[in-house]
């Protein structure tokens, strides 16, 4: 079954094609949740190392589809910016695998290079994505939390934990895992 989504990126207009994995095959191996390219025709078709992850995503926002379902659209840090527009070049034609806790979410077919770094999470079946959404929102936070505690820094957690959620989310969106490290290593250099 296949259903193609449309969705505007800084003007522009992807077209992608999905194709329904059946029951969200389980991977062999444990891999970190987020986007990887999808080997066609192997037993264990998810490349070993991610193209990006969760920690690694920026502006991340539950949103709706030309047909009113949940989706979830964001994009890459700035830093993995060059990275994610590389490999989706290498891979028109050729499918991009969302995953999730070992689980393929959604396989898009690449149609073009995606320079802005923008993606959509959507899947052709039932799949709960507002809590999918919740689920990337808490790893990010969780990614940047370690990173910072790993290195003796305490989180505001009485002005975070007083924010309402659209404030909490907005907070955790704008934070990159790339420059929070650069952060902590120049603090290290002081």
């Amino acid at each position: 079954m296949k259903t193609i989504i449309l969705f505007a990126m800084l003007g522009s207009v992807v077209c992608l094609s999905c194709t329904n994995y059946s029951s969200h095959s389980q991977l062999v191996k444990h891999r970190e949740n987020g986007w990887y390219r999808i080997i066609d025709g192997q037993k264990d078709s998810i490349a070993s190392l991610p193209i990006v992850t969760v920690k690694e995503f920026a502006a991340l926002r539950l949103d709706k589809d030309f047909s009113g379902k949940a989706v979830i659209t964001g994009s890459v840090s700035k830093n993995k910016l060059q990275a994610w527009a590389d490999s989706t070049e290498q891979l028109i034609g050729k499918r991009i695998g969302f995953v999730f806790n070992d689980t393929v979410i959604t396989a898009p077919r690449v149609n073009m290079r995606l320079e802005s770094g923008a993606f959509q999470i959507a899947t052709p079946n039932n799949y709960d994505i507002p809590s999918l959404y919740r689920s990337l929102l808490k790893e990010k936070k969780d990614s940047l939390d370690a990173l910072f505690k790993a290195n003796g820094w305490e989180n505001d957690t009485l002005f975070f934990n007083q924010s309402d959620l659209q404030i909490q989310d907005s907070i955790i969106n704008t934070l990159d895992y790339i420059d929070a490290c650069s952060i902590v290593k120049g603090f290290e250099n002081k």
